[in-house]
């Protein structure tokens, strides 16, 4: 609802004396900065998507009968594009540059014309180079738009350009094994990724926990972003970097997104926690539990090259470092689930297990399995509880639904017998009866 439809009911509470005139007047002036944010926020969107369009039929009218014009011609009609979004770029950064629309709209209007100039003149002059190279100078020229007016929607574009040298066929990170070396240049993903990072840092409002539609937007790309890039990025080690991601978000989310209101608005507590819950389900079943560790098996480290055991150490120091972070942080009062911090800990007993059951007489994978399991349920029945005490519905939904899960994979990969299985399930389905029964419904209050 907006300030107009608002104000009147407003208006008369005050005048029975309700709600007090100052009370009103604050009131009505969040709601009217709440009305100004959405109507930004449209601009902004409507003059993204006029910059696609526009950097579109800018292609199409340069790309038609192209090869028909002289070379000299088309040499100098190369650069066109990119003086054309230079000036509309100096327009916005003199004219309008309080305006966030013009900001965005002519940032990512330049960045595709700096990227069509370069095209154009590359093909103009057949000058020698492949795809990679091409993509190499587009990002190193979007860079500065990053930091001169600070632009944050070309980083979606940003970081799809990037994707390009971790797979040359976008494959998705996440359907793709860690150590699987698919190309030679994935170094410069992270070498790109820095300066997104530095961008996301200086527009964080690191005296709050409170953050604003720029700093969501910037945090869903880098979350979503890193997870999927994560297998094709990292050589050795993917278990221990997985977890450093899954701990870095959740202690960056605490520390600046932790009073936002919404799960959309908390992008790396979220992200953090559909990635444990992922983790901690495929983990538990015995044939990825092998596949899992199998992958950076230490009776192989021999024949590894100095550059994955660079990524299984590294990765593993800074597991380190972020667990004890974390510990340091919940004791000084920081809101973190004790449930979280406590999953390194299980993973590397889990990788203890793994390695140490090549010997003769001492496979303790069994154990790991069943702690790793009631570790599961033990993390959903916390997160339900939490969720209770802080009336968080999707908290509550959150930890059902690991608890469902698990045991929806253990009723059908479980080796006991059909009737202990279903006495089992039984039982779990009258634990939750029973939960329903012992909890007050509020409408019968």
């Amino acid at each position: 609802m907006n300030v107009q439809t608002l104000s009147p009911f407003l208006d008369s509470l005050e005048t029975k004396g309700i709600l007090n005139a100052d009370a009103n007047k604050k009131i009505q002036s969040f709601l009217s900065k709440k009305d100004k944010s959405v109507g930004k926020l449209f601009l902004t969107l409507a003059g993204t998507i006029g910059a696609l369009f526009a950097s579109a039929g800018v292609f199409a009218i340069i790309s038609h009968n192209w090869d028909d014009f002289p070379k000299h011609v088309r040499g100098a009609l190369s650069f066109v594009p990119t003086f054309v979004a230079l000036y509309v770029y100096y327009i916005a950064l003199f004219k309008h540059k309080e305006s966030t629309s013009w900001i965005e709209a002519s940032s990512l209007f330049l960045m595709l014309m700096i990227g069509a100039s370069i095209a154009l003149v590359s093909q103009t002059y057949q000058m020698d180079g492949d795809f990679d190279k091409f993509v190499i100078v587009w990002l190193c020229c979007s860079i500065p738009l990053f930091f001169i007016a600070r632009a944050s929607g070309i980083a979606f574009f940003y970081l799809l350009l990037s994707f390009k040298f971790l797979t040359p066929n976008f494959i998705p990170g996440f359907i793709v094994p860690s150590g699987y070396n698919l190309s030679e240049k994935y170094y410069l993903f992270w070498v790109f990724l820095v300066p997104l990072l530095l961008h996301f840092y200086l527009n964080l409002n690191r005296k709050s926990t409170i953050q604003g539609f720029r700093s969501i937007y910037l945090g869903w790309i880098i979350a979503i972003a890193l997870v999927l890039a994560l297998p094709l990025a990292v050589k050795a080690g993917y278990i221990w970097w997985g977890l450093s991601i899954l701990l870095a978000y959740y202690l960056v989310g605490k520390k600046y997104f932790r009073h936002n209101l919404s799960a959309l608005a908390r992008p790396f507590q979220t992200v953090a926690f559909f990635h444990l819950f992922f983790n901690l389900l495929f983990f538990s079943n015995d044939t990825i539990f092998q596949e899992g560790f199998r992958i950076d098996n230490l009776d192989l480290m021999s024949t590894w090259t100095a550059e994955q055991i660079f990524f299984f150490y590294t990765g593993f120091v800074l597991l380190a470092g972020l667990t004890i972070i974390a510990i340091i942080s919940r004791k000084r009062g920081m809101p973190l689930n004790r449930y979280v911090i406590f999953v390194p800990f299980l993973f590397v007993l889990m990788y203890l297990v793994h390695f140490l059951k090549n010997y003769d007489d001492f496979d303790l994978t069994w154990l790991s399995s069943l702690l790793l399991n009631f570790y599961v349920i033990g993390f959903g029945i916390n997160a339900m509880i939490q969720g209770s005490k802080s009336g968080s519905i999707l908290y509550m939904i959150y930890g059902l639904i690991v608890i469902c899960f698990l045991l929806w994979m253990r009723y059908f990969d479980m080796d006991i017998s059909f009737w202990l299985k279903g006495i089992l399930f039984i039982g779990v389905g009258f634990m939750f009866f029973l939960i329903h029964y012992l909890s007050k419904d509020p409408l019968e209050e």
